[in-house]
């Protein structure tokens, strides 16, 4: 079947974004009330996206508009943005290698900008189609691969479409049909996937008709060349409108249906000359003059051949000079005018020759290195195709219980690692249950030991010491000794109950249970014997109460410090420093006593120090010791914000 992959090369230039003309009306009002140059650049930039397709002169005239505002305000990164609608309309008319200028001045500009990339890979995308128009197929890849690579990088998928249909047409430029096919799919999956516009399916299904019919699958071609037709019409894509016509046209003309590809030609000629594209215009005429000379009609057949090689050689479209002598040929053939049709002959022969002799024997060689390399990869390819078809089943079904296996062994280290962290996770909130206990436990039998103290062997002592004092006043003493004698009985009943209140109330300090905990601390060094011990306390961040098993333990904590300095110490100066910020609560407790060997893991098993390090722990805080013999002790503890509340 005759390759027809030739007619659909302009779609990807510009996004066909036809939808609304009452949109552009609205646009071109707010141009005309717009002050703000910025502003109403971008306005004209919103128009030319409208019009690129629909109509290249006004998208020109809005590009240009919006490029001297642009440069009038110095916004330099959104010129790139207007002369890219420039580059547009001249591609569209034919001019490929003066929108190609355009778009390498600005390609190095973008290239380092990251906020630019979406821009960059439009102009990438650009750039392949104009070297596709000018024939240079190798080069125009290489840039729609980039197109590709920039578009997945910035996720911008609209330009990541464009890439993927561009490279499917390269594909059948160079006869890769089933590549480019599979590119085009990739394509009407990519749309579905991410809800992009349908105005693109016209295009795609024109390019995967042509591949079909290139494939010499006629009815393939076909069937999708009408679904491109209807799709294009309801988007108003009057570009794709007319490839799909021309692409039914010529499967009609396979079929030996050629009236009806004769109307298929004629319907998509007044679309073709809207959009002005000479290139196209070309090879529909050239097309249009084959079929005439088939179906006997050899007066327009000449005439319309005659029409196309004009507008080639006036647009410099060399690449289309023999298809239209050929057109030529089988006319004047047809018309038995076989003198007309040998000069014919002979201008399509020097025409492949002048292409020959264009080609110096370096590119000779390479064309043909490369033809045997790419023949032998084919032989190649058919016996690992031979080999893989026999191993498909076996490796798929190796593949799927492969990833099943990891699928599952996946699922048992996850359910594993989930277990043990909860195993974990119970662990230590059961430790912590009965640290709390014991230490609740413990807070609960000194109360009750204070409450047993105050309230039973502390009555009965002042007991006592009433009952010996009407024992007293009732007595008759023989002499001063006995006196003497009976009065330091009653002084030492008086000490005992002293005592016994002095011992009830530090075990459950009456500061604490109605004062914060620096008022605590603070009656408690009160009681101290100042002519032995000189302490000094500075309290910060304690007007608050705290949570009383946290302010319960600092007080047990400081106590136990100040008992060891007082028992083991032999100092004459304690400093008590109690500190709330915003990370916890942090106290310092220095003396000036003789201290000792931190490095003796015997000192840290007295009931003393564990103690102080068992309650730090339970409030998840640290305890730390600097001492050494002969310069003193400094304890420092810090419990952190969440534990102290």
């Amino acid at each position: 079947m005759k390759k027809i992959s030739i007619v659909i090369t302009t779609f990807l230039f510009f996004q066909l974004v036809l939808l609304a003309q009452p949109k552009a009306d609205s646009l071109k009002k707010l141009v005309l009330h717009e002050g703000r140059p910025s502003v109403k650049a971008d306005l004209y930039l919103q128009l030319c996206e409208i019009y690129r397709g629909s109509d290249p002169d006004s998208c020109l005239a809005y590009a240009q508009k919006a490029t001297r505002l642009l440069e009038e305000t110095k916004d330099t990164d959104r010129i790139p943005k207007a002369e890219l609608y420039i580059g547009i309309y001249y591609y569209i008319m034919g001019k490929p290698d003066t929108a190609l200028s355009l778009i390498k001045k600005n390609i190095p500009l973008l290239q380092n900008k990251p906020e630019q990339q979406p821009l960059l890979g439009q102009y990438y995308s650009s750039a392949g189609l104009c070297y596709m128009k000018m024939d240079e197929k190798k080069t125009a890849l290489d840039h729609f691969y980039l197109a590709l690579a920039t578009a997945e990088q910035c996720n911008d998928h609209m330009t990541q479409l464009k890439a993927y249909v561009n490279i499917g047409w390269a594909m059948m430029e160079l006869n890769q049909f089933e590549q480019a096919i599979t590119n085009f799919r990739k394509g009407i999956a990519l749309v579905e996937e991410k809800k992009l516009p349908e105005n693109y399916y016209g295009v795609i299904y024109n390019n995967l008709a042509s591949s079909y019919g290139s494939l010499n699958q006629t009815d393939s071609a076909y069937k999708y060349a009408q679904i491109a037709i209807a799709k294009s019409k309801a988007q108003n894509d009057i570009v794709s409108h007319a490839n799909g016509l021309f692409i039914l046209g010529t499967s009609q003309e396979k079929m030996g249906r050629l009236q009806d590809a004769l109307q298929s030609f004629l319907e998509a000629q007044p679309l073709r000359e809207k959009v002005g594209d000479p290139f196209f215009i070309v090879s529909d005429q050239a097309e249009l003059s084959s079929l005439y000379s088939k179906l006997g009609k050899t007066d327009e057949g000449i005439a319309t051949g005659l029409q196309a090689l004009e507008t080639a050689k006036a647009n410099n479209i060399t690449a289309k000079l023999p298809m239209i002598y050929t057109a030529l040929a089988a006319n004047y053939e047809a018309a038995k005018d076989f003198e007309k049709a040998a000069a014919t002959y002979r201008q399509i022969n020097e025409l492949k020759d002048s292409m020959y002799a264009d080609a110096n024997p370096k590119a000779l060689a390479e064309m043909r290195t490369r033809y045997e390399t790419e023949k032998q990869e084919w032989i190649i390819q058919q016996q690992q195709n031979k080999i893989a078809r026999q191993n498909f089943i076996f490796l798929g079904i190796a593949g799927l219980a492969l990833m099943l296996g990891l699928l599952a062994y996946s699922y048992y280290k996850r359910f594993k690692l989930k277990k043990e962290k909860q195993l974990q996770t119970e662990i230590m909130r059961q430790q912590e249950l009965a640290t709390r206990a014991v230490i609740e436990a413990e807070e609960e039998e000194r109360q009750r030991i204070a409450r047993d103290l105050h309230d039973s062997i502390g009555q009965m002592m002042s007991a006592a010491k009433m009952n010996l004092s009407a024992f007293e006043s009732e007595t008759r003493f023989e002499n001063d000794d006995q006196r003497r004698s009976f009065e330091k009985i009653i002084r030492l009943v008086d000490d005992s109950c002293k005592e016994v209140r002095h011992v009830s109330h530090n075990m459950m300090p009456n500061a604490l249970l109605k004062n914060s905990l620096a008022a605590a601390i603070r009656d408690f060094i009160d009681k101290m014997d100042k002519k032995a011990l000189q302490v000094h306390l500075y309290t910060e961040g304690l007007d608050e109460r705290l949570d009383s098993n946290t302010e319960t333990v600092f007080y047990r904590v400081i106590q136990e410090c100040v008992n060891n300095v007082i028992k083991h110490a032999a100092a004459t100066n304690l400093d008590i420093s109690i500190v709330r910020d915003k990370d916890g609560i942090s106290a310092t407790i220095e003396d000036n006593g003789k201290g000792f060997d931190t490095s003796d893991k015997e000192k840290f098993e007295g009931i003393g120090l564990k103690n102080i390090l068992t309650r730090v722990e339970f409030l998840k805080g640290t305890a730390e010791f600097d001492s050494a013999p002969g310069r003193g002790t400094a304890v420092s503890i810090h419990v952190p914000l969440a534990a102290a509340l």
